[in-house]
């Protein structure tokens, strides 16, 4: 029997209704608004409790002297005389906890310095919190001597020990995560092109949602960055749920509007990927 004739006799077949119903479901992504969008929320909902776990786990214990009555020392790298950025807590962007025997021995008791009525900053400078007994004291330390914010004292840094505590306060933590969060993006835009290449799929084009969502974007962006210049350190928690966010909405109101299932899926992984690149970023910054 020829081609023609077998393809005659499976024409008079009866259809099968039941199978014909589920291709149909599956070619018009029935699937996706099920299954899937629940991978996607449970996804995200990993990514923030495993961001928030990390972050609010106990950290390191306080060097402990003789006659300790400070509790934490806190520090931010690169303040300016008459602005004061510091907080008493490392889940601050740029805020770190100092753990150095040495600066919590100088703290101890400072009034030992010579004092200074007329002194000023040096132009390297770190904010300094000092816990003490459950209070908060703010410091200003630079080169030339340290300026005690609350109560306005300025101290002579003319010693030894004092040249230790500066350049251990004024030191930066090497922070290069900022720099992948670029390499991120570039890195998963080739490899989805290099996908679409592959198999003749067209990549998602900007409609003008997307546009007037990005604009939305980098006006956040200038928000945060904006906030950060004038009033202080960012808070960790809060800029990790922007992250999530950032990714929630681009997910959906941008992907959702793909029909192509492979497509759907490769633009999923992208958001993710940058999403969790956000995230790690912000929790070491």
């Amino acid at each position: 029997m020829d081609l023609n004739n077998r393809l005659k006799e499976l024409n008079k077949l009866p259809e099968d209704q039941a199978v014909k119903a589920r291709i149909y479901e599956r070619i018009h992504n029935k699937g996706k608004k099920g299954l899937t969008l629940w991978k996607e929320g449970v996804l995200l909902l990993t990514i923030a409790l495993i961001a928030l776990f990390l972050i609010l786990i106990p950290q390191n214990s306080t060097p402990q002297t003789a006659g300790q009555s400070i509790q934490t020392i806190y520090k931010h790298f690169g303040g300016k005389e008459g602005k004061f950025f510091a907080r008493s807590s490392s889940l601050y962007t740029s805020v770190e906890k100092v753990e150095d025997t040495i600066v919590y021995n100088f703290f101890e008791d400072v009034t030992q310095y010579v004092e200074e009525a007329d002194g000023k900053l040096g132009n390297h400078i770190t904010d300094v919190v000092v816990v003490r007994d459950r209070q908060e004291e703010h410091y200003q330390i630079s080169d030339t001597g340290m300026l005690n914010v609350d109560s306005g004292q300025f101290f002579v840094g003319n010693s030894e020990t004092y040249d230790k505590v500066f350049q251990t306060l004024y030191s930066a933590k090497a922070t290069p995560w900022i720099i992948i969060l670029p390499l991120i993006v570039v890195t998963v835009n080739i490899f989805s092109m290099s996908y679409y290449k592959r198999h003749n799929l067209q990549g998602s084009k900007p409609s003008k949602r997307m546009w007037w969502l990005l604009v939305l974007v980098l006006a956040m962006l200038s928000s945060v960055f904006a906030w950060a210049t004038w009033v202080g350190p960012l808070y960790k928690p809060l800029m990790i749920t922007f992250a999530l966010l950032y990714g929630f909405v681009f997910w959906y109101f941008i992907i959702r509007e793909e029909r192509t299932y492979s497509i759907y899926k490769v633009e999923t992984i992208k958001i993710s990927i940058i999403s969790a690149t956000l995230v790690l970023i912000i929790m070491f910054y």
